[in-house]
């Protein structure tokens, strides 16, 4: 990109006259009386232009030169809010264990103290052995029925972690107060308040029911929700392993470790720069038929998988949902297949540009009936996601000014505004204060 910029300055043209506007009201202010009838020039400050919305990205398609499996995607730049890009992030899908960032949301906003320990009645595993084969050889993250050495942390790092749909029923009984149901309707409640609007959750740990479902665009909104207001949040997803208290099978204790592959060195998925969020995979999955379950009648599964990744000081969140568990060749790993290419093509596509500067310089002004000039600084630090094609020479600088500024002006007083356009259309406004005191004569 070419580091110049086509600056245009406005002088406008104010007949009137007001004040150096001390706040971010733009409001004019009348003309003040000397008290001998004399009426004494004031600045008057012109009207703070409008922005829009940027117009660099003018689509969220998938381009047609990557090849997504996955049936749903939704990829936000974390720095702009800017969808990127999406498939289907509407659509309802079967979302696997990324429902378990439900849980471990609806666990953050729920529990106060995470060393408590917690109890682990047979009620949280007896379904793992029942006739419905969708849960049958569930992940586990290695709890026993009726271990009382388990905490709060030991569950959410199991669940995160190793994907442990026991440790999802542990959370779930004793946050629901005993009941799991109670909390499945809690884990809906918060999807209701963050705006979700194609999700159902039926259970807590992700395993496969046809009216278990969520879409991309909803598994962001949780996601993002989770990272932005709980910290513990993302240290709990991007952690490598950790130890599990002892039990009856593990009198020393045990590691479980991390099932995402893009953060995992010694993985063939693994990826720069990745961190977190939660995978999901299903290889096989059940209908009814007739009322009963028919274990011959398998079906093919997916894998669906949430992830970040961060990258030259841009971040992007992605959510792809129900990818094929396999590809036509036979080989595992579509959701990691996609993830890679969607985040090589923003990386290579889009860069986060610093603009202005906070306390950048732009114009020096002369000030009326005052002792000498003042020089207006941008208040703030102004960047957009470009793509790499635009041109920096092809965003215009537009300085709006008042017809003459009149002493006295204060340092820090807003003395006119600063646009960034592009294509005719202003997509930011960036007040201008002045950079120092100016006296009257």
């Amino acid at each position: 990109m070419k580091k110049i910029f086509s600056v245009l300055l406005c002088g406008v043209l104010a007949l009137s006259l007001s004040a150096c506007d001390k706040t971010d009201n733009p409001d004019m202010i009348p003309e003040q009386s000397s008290g001998t009838g004399v009426e004494v020039p004031v600045t008057k400050m012109p009207e703070r232009p409008v922005a829009s919305p940027a117009v660099f990205i003018t689509s969220t398609a998938i381009p047609s030169d990557l090849k997504i499996y996955s049936e749903g995607v939704y990829m936000v730049n974390l720095d702009t809010d800017t969808v990127v890009m999406s498939k289907n992030p509407d659509k309802k899908l079967y979302p696997a264990s990324t429902a378990k960032i439900m849980t471990c949301l609806v666990a953050l906003e729920n529990v106060k103290n995470f060393s408590e320990k917690v109890e682990c009645p047979y009620d949280c595993f007896d379904e793992f052995s029942g006739d419905d084969p969708n849960f049958y050889d569930a992940a586990t993250a290695g709890i026993e029925p009726l271990q009382d050495n388990l905490t709060y942390k030991d569950c959410l790092y199991g669940l995160m972690l190793a994907s442990g749909c026991d440790a999802g029923n542990v959370i779930a009984y004793n946050v629901g107060g005993g009941d799991i149901k109670k909390f499945v309707g809690m884990m809906n409640e918060t999807a209701k308040k963050l705006g979700c609007t194609n999700t159902n959750f039926t259970n807590p740990h992700g395993l496969f029911e046809e009216d278990n479902v969520g879409s991309a665009r909803d598994m962001y909104l949780i996601t993002r929700y989770a990272i932005d207001k709980y910290p513990e949040f993302m240290k709990i997803c991007d952690t490598d392993e950790y130890e599990m208290p002892a039990n009856d099978t593990y009198p020393d204790g045990y590691t479980i470790h991390q099932s995402n592959g893009m953060l995992r060195s010694d993985s063939e998925f693994y990826y720069k720069g990745a961190k977190g969020v939660k995978t999901g995979g299903i290889y096989a999955y059940y209908l009814p038929e007739d009322g009963e379950w028919n274990w011959n009648n398998e079906i093919e599964g997916f894998s669906s998988l949430v992830t970040t990744a961060e990258r030259n000081g841009t971040s992007y969140l992605l959510v792809t949902l129900q990818s094929p568990y396999r590809n036509e060749d036979g080989e595992y790993g579509t959701h990691y297949a996609d993830h890679t290419a969607l985040y090589d093509k923003v990386f290579a596509g889009y860069e986060y540009t610093k603009l202005i500067k906070e306390g950048q310089a732009l114009t020096e002004v002369a000030v009326a009936g005052g002792t000498g000039n003042v020089e207006l600084l941008a208040v703030e630090e102004y960047s957009e996601l470009l793509p790499a094609e635009v041109e920096l020479s092809s965003i215009e600088q537009k300085l709006t000014l008042p017809e003459q500024l009149v002493a006295p002006v204060a340092k820090g007083d807003i003395c006119g505004y600063l646009e960034l356009r592009y294509n005719g259309s202003t997509f930011a406004v960036i007040d201008l204060a002045a950079a120092a005191d100016v006296e009257k004569e």
